[in-house]
């Protein structure tokens, strides 16, 4: 037993070792040491679990001093490795951060409307005018995405990426069942307060993505004394006729590649758009696809970046990631499936402050036509629709540069 848990100790201070020396000399790369050292935790735990089933029955059944000795090693190994994938879990999650390659760069957890939710703040002086950018989902997550493709927004604007409720760091704020589009829109206004307080600003810009796209256009609507302009991308207007728009190309797809796994993946959906208690999975038969398509299309500059880049980030810890994927499951689906019969065309179309839209022209998730229609249909003191040619659901990545220059012109007309 005596030696059994000097090996336990002696792997525990290895273990911390190894991450103290990368979180000290290696911190925006440790990440990769604490999800190795997870990975391999996890294996042995497994392994070790299994070990100690398969022994205890033998013990049972044959009830031999030997067999209770090593089920009594195997026990101590397997409660000794559980401690260790906490802390390593724990290490991940103390020490995630945004990168400092800007004079501000803090992840911070503060209280919005009585929950605590996570932000990412960086620039490069707190005298800047503020961005909040409002990523996609319900349920999803561009944190580490925004520090890299608006990084050059940074030397003149303070840029916050707010990690929503019900996704990655702010996964708890509010039980998943009791989040609405109306929790968002006053969430999203508490946090606008802090932001003009905090950065002494009279007013803020707003940038939205997809699905924060929508939640912008209901800020700007609701509170327009609170912001300077918004800008809207992959932006949505009519869910419910989004989601055939977007089933009938995938299908349409699928039979002109003559991929018959996926004709009949979609043919096999009961109704469009999709309702039940759990409806991501289902969704992602078309839209992955289509996400899929997207990353196929010459016509569209493709990039390096993926999602795996947010999952594995110095923001990240390793339960953060886990939250990503349960805010993809069961936050997408308690809230999108609430944006059915939302059509901005018919609710949201005057304004008291300037709207502009920066659209992909190849974007499949979003379609151009509904945006087209609804800028139409905006009455704005300023208002612009801007596409990109070479870009799909997201101008903002896949051109970034020139999205940029377009921020930066448009916000400071």
């Amino acid at each position: 037993m005596k030696n059994t848990l000097k090996k336990i100790l002696y792997v525990l201070l290895f273990v911390l070792g190894f991450n103290a020396i990368a979180t000290l000399f290696m911190p925006d790369k440790a990440f990769v040491v604490y999800w190795v050292f997870f990975a391999i935790l996890l294996i042995a735990t497994i392994i070790c679990l299994l070990a100690l089933l398969i022994t205890g029955i033998v013990a049972l059944a044959k009830n031999k001093t030997g067999t209770q000795k090593l089920f009594k090693g195997e026990l101590l190994w397997s409660i000794g490795l559980i401690i260790l994938l906490i802390i390593q879990i724990a290490i991940s999650q103390i020490f995630s951060h945004t990168p400092d390659t800007a004079k501000l760069a803090t992840l911070e957890k503060i209280k919005i409307n009585g929950t605590t939710q996570a932000i990412s703040v960086r620039g490069e002086s707190e005298d800047n005018p503020v961005i909040l950018f409002l990523a996609g989902g319900p349920g999803g997550s561009q944190i580490q995405a925004t520090r890299e493709k608006l990084s050059a927004l940074e030397s003149d604007y303070t840029i916050v990426n707010w990690e929503q409720p019900g996704v990655g760091k702010s996964y708890n704020a509010h039980p998943i069942k009791s989040l609405t589009p109306d929790v968002y829109v006053e969430d999203g206004h508490a946090l606008t307060q802090y932001l003009k307080e905090r950065f002494n600003q009279e007013k803020i810009y707003m940038i939205g993505q997809s699905w924060g796209s929508y939640l912008g256009i209901l800020l700007s609507k609701q509170y327009p004394e609170d912001y300077y302009a918004f800008i809207g991308t992959g932006q949505m207007v009519d869910f419910s006729e989004t989601e055939q728009y977007c089933y009938d190309l995938a299908l349409s797809m699928a039979r002109e590649n003559n991929d018959q796994q996926q004709i009949k993946a979609l043919e096999n959906l009961d109704e469009i758009p999709i309702r039940g208690n759990n409806i991501s999975l289902e969704i992602g038969t078309y839209l992955m696809y289509l996400h899929k398509m997207m990353g196929r299309d010459s016509n569209i500059k493709q990039t390096n970046w993926n999602t795996f880049k947010i999952l594995f980030s110095p923001e990240y810890g390793i339960l953060d990631t886990i939250n990503y994927f349960r805010g993809l499951y069961y936050t997408f689906s308690h809230v999108y499936q609430q944006l059915y019969g939302k059509d901005l065309r018919q609710t949201h179309t005057e304004f008291d402050i300037p709207i502009y839209i920066l659209q992909g022209r190849h974007d499949f998730n979003a379609p151009t036509y509904l945006a087209e229609d609804y800028y139409e249909k905006i009455t704005a003191p300023d208002k612009q629709l801007i596409w990109f040619d070479r870009s799909g659901h997201e101008p903002w990545i896949n051109e970034n540069e020139l999205f940029q220059e377009n921020v930066r012109e448009l916000f400071e007309k």
